[in-house]
């Protein structure tokens, strides 16, 4: 009983900071004062009214969609050539891929910079999908690898012995098996994108500014309740696809229960 108490205090201490903003957000004043003295939504319209904010917004949409896409093809790929082939330099290979969750983030930031730079990388949406895609790999390969490691193998076996191909196994088989690990994978990976900083200050430029960038510029340089608005926003986007993936992975627990029982 103590102990979900305890628990309980220090997730709303944790909590309450981020949940400030929201009212805050709603503000009928130009300033920051908790509580507001009155409320109002003219900072949402000033942020939907405003094309650098809307076009921001879009922008990072895009860059994570397809970090998220790229992320979980590039990890699903590694993640079975580490569960299902045995060669020489694997655990090097493995090191390799979970080394952005240790390496810090500026560091990563100032060798992208280097690396894309003479491509003609750094300041567009391709560079910076690569650069989120690096950043998000190792969650997405992490969650997969941990899936199949689980798996029964026999099944795949299965499947090619009655004359599949392992391509066929694998659509037909293995992926609707790691599906909630491929669907978690995918959306720490948009998120993860969609709210990076650190590299994107890097690489990104006037013509591929993201919301985050955009938020952190305007912090700089002016502070209004504009940015409580998209802060709220970005939350609110969070917290969306997290309510979205537990949908999803409950009713796809319940349909492999109601399966079992049948």
């Amino acid at each position: 009983m103590w102990l979900r108490i305890l628990v309980g205090i220090i997730l709303i201490a944790l909590i309450a900071p981020i949940l400030v903003i929201i009212p805050m957000s709603f503000t009928s004043v130009s300033y920051f004062e908790f509580p507001p003295p009155g409320y109002s939504t003219k900072w949402y319209e000033s942020f939907f009214s405003n094309s650098e904010w809307v076009e921001a917004t879009f922008r990072s949409l895009t860059i994570a969609v397809c970090t998220a896409f790229v992320a979980v093809t590039i990890g699903i790929m590694a993640a079975l050539a580490v569960t299902r082939l045995n060669f020489w330099g694997k655990q090097l290979f493995m090191s390799l891929m979970v080394a952005p969750m240790i390496i810090p983030l500026i560091i990563i930031g100032v060798a992208l910079y280097h690396s894309f730079s003479p491509l003609g990388l750094s300041n567009s949406m391709l560079g910076l999908v690569l650069a989120h895609t690096i950043v998000a790999l190792p969650i997405v390969f992490v969650t997969v690898t941990a899936r199949l490691k689980g798996l029964d193998r026999n099944l795949e076996l299965a499947a090619m012995g009655l004359g599949s191909t392992p391509i066929q196994a694998f659509f037909q088989i293995t992926l609707p098996l790691i599906r909630p690990a491929v669907l978690s994978g995918a959306l720490f990976a948009f998120i993860i994108s969609f709210d990076e900083v650190v590299v994107t200050i890097f690489l990104a430029g006037p013509k591929t500014k993201t919301l985050p960038i955009a938020l952190w510029e305007n912090l700089r340089n002016q502070v209004d309740p504009t940015m409580a608005a998209v802060s709220t926003i970005l939350i609110g986007l969070t917290v969306t696809a997290f309510v979205a993936q537990s949908i999803v992975s409950s009713r796809k627990s319940a349909r492999l229960k109601r399966e079992a029982l049948e």
